[in-house]
């Protein structure tokens, strides 16, 4: 047996890595397709239980009698399978009614609160004074912009409520809306 591994070992040393490699995945493919044959009984069919006997073996008098009884039954001695212990027998479905009937009801929601948030000055590189607090006015505008309106417009941003301090004096009406009509 020691001579068929060393004629294998000289036969692999021969080969080059790519080969090696390629051998090695088709032997990892093989191994792979007898083990799931093996598993599910060779057959291609149901799967073989404990004592043998597959779920499509029900037909030949080998099931359970109608009225569950264990050796009960004119088959027994009449050579037929009769109903041996541990023979494949379909249990009934186990449903579950735990989702039908919850133990608890659903939460009502919460109000909405009433306090406006507090953002901090200048969080994020952004200026929350200005429109509501999904607006990110840029904390300091690039350099060389002497028109911080122009630019804003220029970049999508419509008139903005001013809500706090207007640092940047984008509101010179002082009507509250910055970058507005006459700012």
């Amino acid at each position: 047996m020691s001579q068929g591994f060393r004629a294998l070992a000289d036969w692999l040393r021969a080969r080059s890595r790519r080969e090696r490699y390629g051998a090695a995945v088709l032997l990892l493919v093989v191994l792979l397709s007898v083990g799931a044959w093996a598993m599910t009984g060779g057959t291609g069919g149901a799967p073989i239980w404990s004592d043998g006997a597959s779920l499509r073996d029900t037909g030949d008098g080998g099931g359970a009698a109608p009225d569950g009884d264990a050796g009960s039954g004119s088959d027994a001695g009449s050579g037929g399978k009769g109903n041996q212990a541990g023979s494949a027998v379909s249990a009934p479905p186990r449903v579950l009614d735990f989702a039908g009937q919850p133990g608890a009801t659903p939460e009502s929601p919460l109000p909405s609160p009433t306090a406006p948030l507090e953002i901090e000055e200048g969080n994020e590189g952004c200026d929350y004074s200005y429109g509501d607090r999904t607006v990110c006015v840029p904390w300091e505008f690039p350099e060389g912009v002497t028109d911080k309106c122009a630019w804003l417009k220029e970049r999508g941003y419509k008139p903005l409520q001013v809500n706090g301090r207007d640092r940047h004096g984008l509101d010179r009406n002082g009507d509250g809306i910055g970058c507005g009509d006459g700012d």
